[in-house]
């Protein structure tokens, strides 16, 4: 792992929730497991159906996610995503569904990649920091369904 990386978590840990939740000590044992992607404006994360298998945490830049509707071609905005948020949750959790959204980068964008196999490793290596890992995502996911389920009932 470069200092690169190490310098770029360091420098945005209080705004990623996930690594807020965790002290020093925690945060250098899970830096081997991260790495950083970028993705220049319009490029593709990941597509509808695509294999999981990561989470990405954004450090900078513009995602959106879109959702595939019935009608071919015709893709519906789920969310804009910017810096401290992450995409790719569901995949980290439930790796062997593909990807339930496409998601597109809006702008330059970076990310931190926590791999699902990165995460099995902390699991066996690090069991209380990868619940706490897991008790983050948890309440993100949870924040984020019931925020569906208020948009919904908008529209019922």
């Amino acid at each position: 792992m470069g200092t690169g990386l190490k310098e770029l978590i360091y420098s945005c840990r209080d705004e990623l929730i996930l690594f807020h939740l965790l002290n020093d000590d925690e945060m250098e044992k899970v830096i081997p497991f991260l790495e950083a992607a970028g993705y220049p404006k319009d490029a593709t994360v990941f597509n509808e159906g695509d294999p999981g298998g990561f989470i990405g945490f954004i450090v900078y830049g513009r995602l959106e996610v879109k959702k595939q509707t019935e009608f071919k071609d015709r893709q519906i905005v789920i969310a804009i995503l910017g810096k401290g948020s992450f995409v790719g949750e569901l995949s980290l959790i439930d790796p062997k569904q593909p990807r339930s959204t496409t998601v597109v980068a809006l702008e330059n964008s970076e990310l931190i990649v926590l791999r699902h196999q990165s995460l099995e490793t902390i699991i066996k290596e690090h069991p209380y920091i990868a619940i706490k890992i897991l008790q983050g995502l948890n309440q993100i996911i949870s924040i984020r369904l019931r925020k569906v389920v208020e948009r919904l009932a908008v529209v019922f």
